[in-house]
């Protein structure tokens, strides 16, 4: 193969070794994105080759690059920028996306309400999207035969519904493997197939929270303060005191949070398992009452508010995606950058019918955290979503009127809250108030009318609301006319007051009292 490469759309030639790599892999065979890069020479290597990359680390432009001369007498398949494009996408498709295209059952254990510590399976469920039109789901799905092996209660057809948000299956911890055959018709190749996986192994690792930790794959990363289920055929003589032990099948199981106490267990006992030193992590904020487990269903009513917060490690600053999943051809949103370390957030809602799943993914990295949204049925309602007070289902600001209370939510757009003249602005700091999570970082941004002392514009930071409501209050005095609060990325939400250099007439819809309207 030749060292140039054309540039896509300008015609001219390209050094190969001067195309733009944004991930290379580091030591352990982990992709590490050019972000977390340090300035080691002959330490990364090309994904595809194996040649080692040399990080270029500019004040504008980041990327890694094959050493000059390097693929003279070396093929590698990173010959263009399409190539490295389709790797980026690869990158893109989560570990269990992959798992369910080659028919693998992803296989957890995770302590029970009872405190038992259990072995189970997940399959996806069917999705509405894949029921052709004008077909009774529950007619085609009467239609499959299901068997099984190793499992202690085999799934039934209606355990695949679409209104199921996954299909969880019991495993016995005995068994050598796992395997669940599903024939039927072709409308639901989504879900037949031969479905297996190997059964439990001293030595398998299992990481995510306590109730619900699923077998890593070869090479994992893991972040601390994941939990970590470790099998085992018999337990060490000494152990961390943060150590549980639990007896499942003929194993003993290790349960352990990842952190400096347990470093040494993992790395003993953890082939293939290192210590992420960057990471990121993504709850689900809102719906408040949900438990922000890594992979668990976040259940709502349906079409309700969801918020979900991604904070990435100190010192870096990268761009994250939400892909659908499976992954979908033009169905990628980007999260953009909101500086080093510091959160942001992706608002979205509980989808009225059936599940949706995204994965939150860490641009040039293999890191994905699956969001798996569902709508709860009647019969949940009373135990999904407690609390329901308007304080733990939403984000935004609580303004009394005095003769109503609006609530403003940046979940619904960008509204607008229209006052009532006869408003006094001395009540704001009892009649306004922020509603959500704590810590959410809120940017006032006050307008004023013309020739105001104040003006035109003034912008404040906060965390607390509360301490702002006088200060709020003293511009509207001074002429204040529109203060827009900003929700960390989430979204924003105005409040206009009325003003002298603001009159209309009366009989105009944009002047009426309590009136709230979209931008």
């Amino acid at each position: 193969m030749g060292s140039a490469a054309t540039c896509l759309g300008t015609g001219r030639s390209v050094a190969m070794s001067d195309l733009s790599i944004p991930v290379a892999e580091g030591p352990h065979g982990n992709p590490v994105p050019i972000e977390e890069a340090e300035r080691n020479v002959d330490y990364y290597v090309c994904p595809e080759c194996g040649e080692f990359l040399t990080p270029r680390i500019g004040p504008k432009r980041q990327y890694f690059a094959h050493k000059r001369g390097v693929l003279d007498d070396t093929d590698c398949s990173l010959s263009s920028r399409a190539d490295i494009e389709e790797m980026v996408d690869e990158l893109r498709t989560s570990d269990i996306e992959e798992s369910e295209q080659e028919r693998t059952i992803r296989i957890y254990i995770g302590e029970q309400y009872d405190g038992r510590i259990e072995c189970f399976g997940i399959l996806p469920s069917l999705e509405w999207q894949h029921v052709p039109p004008n077909k009774d789901v529950d007619a085609l799905l009467d239609a499959l035969d299901i068997t099984t092996a190793g499992v202690t209660n085999p799934p039934v057809p209606s355990n695949f519904h679409p209104s199921e948000s996954e299909t969880i299956v019991p495993l016995d911890p005995t068994a050598d493997e796992y395997v669940i055959d599903i024939e039927g018709p072709d409308t639901l190749s989504t879900i037949t197939g031969h479905w297996s996986v190997d059964g439990l192994a001293s030595g398998d690792l299992f990481v995510g929270d306590q109730s619900r930790a699923r077998r890593h794959r070869s090479n994992r990363q893991i972040k601390i303060g994941e939990w970590v289920y470790l099998v085992m055929a018999h337990a060490p003589a000494t152990l961390p005191d943060v150590v549980g032990t639990y007896d499942v099948g003929s194993f003993t199981v290790l349960a352990f949070p990842a952190r400096e106490s347990t470093e040494e267990l993992l790395q003993k006992h953890g082939e293939g398992l290192t210590t992420d030193d960057y990471g990121f992590d993504a709850d689900v904020i809102l719906p408040a009452s949900v438990h922000p487990t890594i992979e668990a269903p976040t259940y709502g009513a349906p079409n309700e508010g969801v918020l979900v917060g991604i904070t990435p490690s100190e010192g870096i600053d990268p761009i994250f995606e939400v892909v659908s999943v499976p992954k979908r051809a033009n169905d990628t949103v980007d999260i953009e950058p909101t500086g080093p370390g510091n959160p942001r957030f992706y608002p979205t809602r509980i989808p009225t019918d059936g599940s949706r799943r995204v994965s939150i993914h860490q641009r040039n990295s293999n890191r994905h955290r699956l969001i798996h949204l569902h709508p709860e049925s009647d019969t949940d309602t009373d135990t999904i979503g407690e609390p329901t007070a308007t304080e733990s289902r939403t984000i935004g600001l609580e303004f009394n009127t005095g003769d109503e209370t609006a609530v403003l939510s940046p979940l619904d757009g960008e509204t607008t809250f229209r006052v009532d003249e006869d408003f006094n602005p001395h009540l704001l700091p009892t009649n306004l108030s922020y509603v959500g999570p704590d810590g959410l970082e809120i940017e006032i941004t006050a307008t004023f009318v013309e020739d105001a002392s104040l003006g035109p514009t003034l912008t404040r930071f906060t965390t607390n609301l509360a301490e702002f409501g006088s200060e709020i209050a003293h511009w509207v005095e001074q002429g204040c006319a529109r203060v827009r609060f900003e929700f960390g990325g989430v979204g924003a939400v105005r409040i206009e007051f009325p003003q002298p250099a603001l009159a209309v007439s009366p009989d105009s819809e944009s002047n009426r009292s309590g009136s709230v309207s979209s931008s």
